[in-house]
């Protein structure tokens, strides 16, 4: 069952404002992911997965396993993600 980020955040007992805090961005950044989860980074997702205690294909993969944003569609950040691995 897919959780939205909102259900998943609620669950985990904290507010917008909190969680934008421990993601380090500002508040509207993280509005603006709980409408459009697919705008939120890989590294960053995996980070609130963390933070609410959700499993990450949970909150990230439809009913078919698909990735709602393919890490290779963000172009940009998450050079410690991709290479830590």
């Amino acid at each position: 069952m897919r959780l939205t980020l909102k259900q998943a955040r609620l669950l985990a007992g904290f507010t917008q404002k909190e969680i934008a805090e421990m993601l380090g961005v500002h508040v509207h950044t993280y509005m603006k992911w709980e409408r459009n989860p697919e705008e939120m980074s890989v590294g960053t997702a995996k980070h609130f997965s963390k933070i609410v205690d959700a499993n990450f294909e949970n909150l990230f993969f439809d009913h078919e396993s698909n990735l709602i944003r393919q890490e290779s569609d963000y172009k940009g950040v998450d050079r410690f993600d991709r290479t830590s691995g």
